[in-house]
């Protein structure tokens, strides 16, 4: 059945909920149902990673993500393998609070299901989809905790705003539910575009079985082959990998103009074009939400535009707002800001090579989250057909080389959460850049006591000077033996330095 977004519920009884949870009188998930549909039509059927890590335990998961990225999907991908798995349907919840207005409203919603459908002494599964559009949302969510409402159920509420979501489960703090049982650790959970091994896993099933095979999906062969580079040996994975690069480098320059939307994705492959209707919607809601925290879609813009002009530069707010409309760094701050917390960038600061820590008196380096997210903003700040924006600013070795410094960071940064899982993880406390009066490393990361420097290029022309930065950062006395200098194809061990392809670094992290 085909999901009415302006449908609104009235007295939000049981019969007007099963508009949304048709299992309940069928036995079975609708064939009909428009998510679904879209995704086993699609050439890109994407079954995120993370959705292993959720596990059927007494908790409140919080799912965190950008818009379009496919939260809903894979809500109702779990809906459907519970079913198949024999759960009870009526033992099933899904919600849209884009159907509600208040957390009162969604309060009742929730003990209406509980009290008169599900089955009485069985665990139950409720997904709550775009709860942070409700404003207290955690209001609602915290009185059905503290009356117990929530005993044997596994709960997953998600949203598409991190600062909303964060605060809202910082109330919640302690009443989780049992995260002591969970496996993989954190509830707060973030579904971001699709990494360049997960673009490959669902596009290319003959690369997919070589990395399966390499057991490069095991982060802790990963972890283990990054401390191989930084001991300048080449792992034997890396160089089987290497006969592939001509292929890889051909996804490579796909997933730089798709990035890792599925729907993107979709329409790239299928038609070799995206649909500028698809970088509107996305840019559409992304404007909802700045307006939706009192922020100006004027100021956003020229924000955007200046990040675009100064990207992979290291800047001050206060450089930032210049030649824009904004009058104080602290405006310019805020408004980088909730790009961050609508997952659309976000910034790294220098490294405090003594304290082994963020310098947040630094300026910062602002980068994009994906390529598809990029090249939608640039049409939006410039006016101008996303698709075909797109095509002309890859067509440039220079511009190009920007964007893959958005991508490795992006990458490292969801490499170190993997390694360091937390409801307060922030990539700018484990990604850095550094510099001194003279030389600069792009990226630095902490492995085990040290430091990995790594100089982002996108060339086979990699000469000793490129590794200048390198040299100077091992100075400091908190490098790793080797560093990384990411190329096209080239992988070789030179002089303190280890050149792996961009292609083959974006799938170790």
């Amino acid at each position: 059945m085909e999901y009415i977004p302006n449908m609104a519920i009235t007295n939000m009884s049981i019969g007007e909920l099963a508009y949304w949870n048709e299992w309940w009188k069928t036995g079975e998930f609708p064939k009909d149902d428009a998510n679904l549909r879209d995704w086993s039509q699609s050439t890109f059927r994407w079954k995120p990673r993370l959705g292993e890590t959720i596990e059927n335990e007494e908790v409140i998961y919080v799912l965190r993500g950008p818009r379009r990225v496919g939260k809903t999907t894979l809500l109702k991908l779990r809906i459907k393998n519970l079913l198949e798995e024999g759960v009870s349907p009526e033992n099933i919840f899904y919600f849209p609070c884009d159907a509600i207005e208040t957390p009162r409203q969604l309060r009742i919603v929730i003990d209406n299901y509980l009290s008169q459908q599900r089955r009485p002494g069985e665990w139950a599964y409720l997904f709550i989809d775009e709860v942070s559009m409700l404003v207290e949302w955690q209001k609602a969510v915290k009185l059905l905790i503290d009356v117990g409402r929530f005993r044997d159920c596994t709960v997953i509420l998600t949203g598409s705003h991190s600062i909303d979501l964060r605060k809202g489960t910082e109330s919640l703090s302690g009443r989780r539910g049992k995260i002591e049982k969970l496996k993989y650790g954190t509830p707060d959970k973030i579904l971001l575009p699709a990494k360049f091994a997960e673009y490959i896993e669902t596009l290319e099933p003959k690369l997919s079985n070589e990395l399966r095979g390499l057991w490069l999906l095991s982060l802790k062969n990963r972890k283990a082959m990054f401390l191989q580079l930084a001991h300048g040996r080449i792992p034997s994975e890396l160089k089987r990998l290497a006969l592939f690069t001509k292929e890889l480098d051909l996804l490579l320059d796909q997933y730089m103009l798709t990035g890792g939307i599925a729907q993107a994705i979709h329409q790239y492959v299928s038609k070799r074009k995206i649909a500028e209707d698809t970088y509107n919607m996305f840019v559409g809601l992304m404007v909802r939400d700045i307006c939706r925290w009192k922020h100006d879609e004027n100021y956003a813009r020229q924000i955007l535009r200046r990040i675009f002009e100064t990207i992979s530069s290291h800047i001050s707010w206060n450089q930032l707002r210049e030649g824009t409309d904004v009058r104080d760094s602290k405006t310019a701050e805020s408004y980088v800001n909730i790009l961050k917390d609508s997952f659309v960038v976000t910034y790294y600061y220098q490294l405090n090579v003594e304290k082994a820590s963020p310098d947040y008196t630094s300026n910062k380096k602002i980068y994009f989250q994906d390529p598809f997210i990029f090249h939608a903003c640039r049409g939006w700040v410039y006016g101008k057909k996303a698709f075909e924006l797109s095509q002309k600013f890859l067509s440039s070795p220079e511009d190009k080389s920007k964007l893959t410094e958005c991508l490795v960071g992006n990458h490292l940064s969801r490499f170190m959460f993997n390694l360091y899982p937390s409801s307060l993880y922030d990539p700018s406390n484990y990604v850095f850049y550094w510099k001194n009066k003279k030389k600069e490393v792009d990226f630095v990361i902490q492995l085990n006591e040290k430091f990995l420097p790594i100089e982002v290029k996108y060339s086979d022309n990699i000469q000793k000077n490129d590794a200048k930065g390198i040299y100077a950062f091992m100075k400091t006395g908190r490098s790793h033996e080797f560093g990384i200098i990411t190329s096209r194809n080239r992988l070789e061990i030179g002089k303190k330095y280890v050149i792996v392809p961009l292609s083959i670094l974006l799938l170790l992290a």
